[in-house]
C-alpha cells in the first residue's frame, strides 16, 4: 500500500497532518497521519496533497495543440507538469472537417490511453459564436448552429462530445441547446453578444454553464446585466474563470468566486499551444498570436487565450482574489469534474475515488503528479 504524507486537501476541509493510501489505483483511505496504514510512503510534510486538477477548457501547451491528431499525447504530457490529471481537449472555431479530424483523434487517445494527464472527451468552443465576440476564434470559420454536425462530432467522438460553447442569439442556438442537453451534453455560453433576457431564455432551454465568464460577453451594465449577469445570478449555470492576472481584474475574480461560491465557479486554464514556449509569434488557428509578458495577444491587441496552467491559475485565485487553498483547489478539481461528468471518480480525495493527485509546495507549484495511481510527473 502507498501513502502519500503531506497536507490532505478536501472540498470540506484541510489535514494539516494526513494520509491519502492508495491500491491498485484507487484512493483506500483519506485520514490523519498513521504509521500502520503504509508499506510505502511519500512523505510530503509541509506540502499539500490535492485532487487532481480537471481542466476543461484547454486549447494547447508546451507547442501542442488540442486540433492536431498528432497532439494529444504530448498535450497530456506537458499538462501533467502543471497537476493537471484530467482535461477536456478544446477545439477553436474551424471548418467542419477539421473538428471532426480532431474528435476522432481525442476519441482514439481515450481509448489507446495517454501519458499523463487523461483526456475526458471534447470541448467544442465555437463555430457558433457571435462574429462580433469571435475574438481570437478565426471569424472566416463562424456559423449558425447544425445540429447534423454536432450529431457527427459526437459519432466521431466515440460519444464523447461533453460541452459546446455557443452564442445563445445566433439563429437555431435556443433549439441546438436544448438538443444538447437531450444528449447529456453540456450546453455553454461564451463568445456572445446576448442580452439579459436572451440568455435567460436559453437557461430555460438547458444551457448551464458559462464559458470564461465576461471575456468576449456583451459587457455588464446596470441596466442591462446581459450573459454574464444572467450566469451570475442564476444558480442553474456554473462560470469558468480565467485567473491569470489579464483576463479579469482581481476584484472580478472575488466578486464572481464570492457570489457563485466554488461549487458553482470554475477555474480553467484556457491556454494555447504556445503556453510554456518561448516568447515570440506563433500561429493559433490561422490567426498570428503574440506571446510577451504573460500574455498571448493579436496584432489588435486583444487577448487571445491565455500561457497559464491550471495549476497557476489556483495559486493566482489564493494570491490575487484571497481564496482559500481548499476554494481554489475545489474550484480547478470537484466543481469542473462535475461538469464534465466523471464526479464518481475523479475530482475529489476520498476513498475508492481515482487515485488522481496533485502534490502542490507551500507556494503551490505542482511537484508531483498522480494519475490512477501512477506518477506521471515528479520535479526534480
Amino acid at each position: 500500500m502507498l501513502g502519500i504524507r503531506g497536507t490532505v486537501v478536501t472540498p470540506r476541509k484541510e489535514v494539516a497532518d494526513g494520509l491519502v493510501t492508495i491500491e491498485d489505483g484507487k484512493i483506500s483511505h483519506v485520514e490523519r497521519w498513521t504509521e500502520e496504514r503504509c508499506e510505502r510512503l511519500l512523505d510530503f510534510r509541509g506540502f499539500y496533497v490535492a485532487p487532481g486538477l480537471v481542466d476543461i477548457h484547454v486549447h494547447g501547451g508546451g507547442g501542442h495543440d488540442a486540433m492536431d491528431p498528432e497532439g494529444i499525447g504530448g498535450l497530456s504530457e506537458f499538462l501533467a507538469r502543471g497537476g493537471v490529471t484530467s482535461y477536456l481537449p478544446t477545439t477553436h472555431t474551424a471548418p467542419h472537417e477539421e473538428t471532426m479530424e480532431a474528435a476522432e483523434a481525442i476519441g482514439r487517445g481515450m481509448k489507446g490511453g495517454v501519458s499523463g494527464a487523461t483526456p475526458l472527451g471534447i470541448h467544442m468552443e465555437g463555430p457558433y459564436i457571435s462574429p462580433e465576440m469571435c475574438g481570437a476564434q478565426n471569424a472566416d470559420h463562424v456559423r449558425s448552429p447544425d445540429i447534423v454536425e454536432l450529431a457527427e462530432v459526437i459519432e466521431a467522438s466515440g460519444g464523447n462530445l461533453k460541452i459546446v460553447t455557443l452564442a445563445p442569439e445566433m439563429e437555431g442556438a435556443l433549439d441546438t441547446i436544448t438538443w444538447l442537453a437531450s444528449k447529456g451534453v453540456v450546453p455553454a455560453a461564451g463568445h456572445t453578444d446576448a442580452t439579459h433576457d436572451t440568455m435567460v431564455d436559453a437557461i430555460d432551454a438547458g444551457l448551464c454553464h458559462a464559458s470564461h465568464l465576461f471575456n468576449r460577453m456583451r459587457t455588464f451594465h446596470h441596466r442591462e446585466p446581459g450573459a454574464a449577469g444572467a450566469a451570475l445570478s442564476d444558480d442553474r449555470v456554473t462560470v469558468e474563470l480565467i485567473a491569470d492576472g489579464f483576463h479579469l481584474h482581481p476584484a472580478t475574480l472575488r466578486i464572481a468566486s464570492r457570489l457563485k461560491g466554488p461549487g458553482k465557479t470554475v477555474l480553467v486554464s484556457d491556454s494555447i499551444p504556445p503556453t510554456g514556449l518561448p516568447e515570440g509569434e506563433y500561429d493559433f488557428g490561422g490567426l498570428v498570436v503574440t506571446v510577451s509578458g504573460g500574455r498571448s495577444f493579436l496584432d489588435s491587441g486583444r487577448l487571445a487565450g491565455s500561457t497559464i496552467t491550471l495549476g497557476d491559475a489556483v495559486r493566482n485565485m489564493v494570491r490575487l482574489a484571497g481564496s482559500s487553498v481548499r476554494e481554489a483547489v475545489e474550484m480547478a478539481s470537484t466543481t469542473p469534474a462535475g461538469i464534465a461528468g466523471v464526479s464518481e471518480a475523479k475530482g475529489r480525495l476520498a476513498p475508492g475515488m481515482d487515485a488522481d493527485i496533485a502534490v502542490l509546495d507551500g507556494d503551490l507549484s505542482p511537484a508531483l503528479t498522480m494519475v490512477g495511481g501512477e506518477i506521471v510527473y515528479r520535479r526534480s
